[in-house]
């Protein structure tokens, strides 16, 4: 997408008692207009909800503010999102089995993933020389 540009950074995968790991983190860096174009669809589907919301008797009174305010609150992290986690692959420290693991997010230099194999909590490290912390 325009405003976006991939980045791959080298990483790696520790996980207790067990030696470290190779990994390969693509990283979304996001342009200004690309961030503010998410938190606006943030904040309108949590509006869009809170619009919707008002007609259900009782419980709007909860959800409408609620909505309302994750709507704000949605909006304010996705325009401080300069670089969003788009995958990872490695193999994993515990298990030895290379794959593909579920990420997104915001992208910060350590982060907490799962194994989908043996289920197991990993850190992910990125390459402090990448330039992307």
């Amino acid at each position: 997408m325009a405003g976006e540009t991939a980045v791959s950074v080298p990483a790696s995968l520790t996980a207790f008692g067990a030696p470290p790991t190779r990994a390969t983190a693509v990283v979304i860096r996001q342009g200004p207009g690309r961030r503010a174009a998410r938190a606006l669809g943030g904040l309108a589907a949590f509006w869009g909800g809170a619009a919707i919301a008002v007609f259900i008797p009782v419980a709007h009174f909860v959800l409408v503010p609620t909505l309302l305010a994750a709507g704000v609150i949605t909006a304010v992290l996705r325009l401080g999102e300069a670089a969003r986690l788009a995958s990872v692959r490695g193999v994993c420290p515990r298990c030895g089995t290379e794959q593909e693991f579920e990420s997104g997010g915001r992208f910060r230099r350590e982060r907490t993933l799962d194994c989908p194999g043996c289920h197991h909590h990993l850190r992910l490290i990125a390459d402090p020389a990448a330039g992307m912390a």
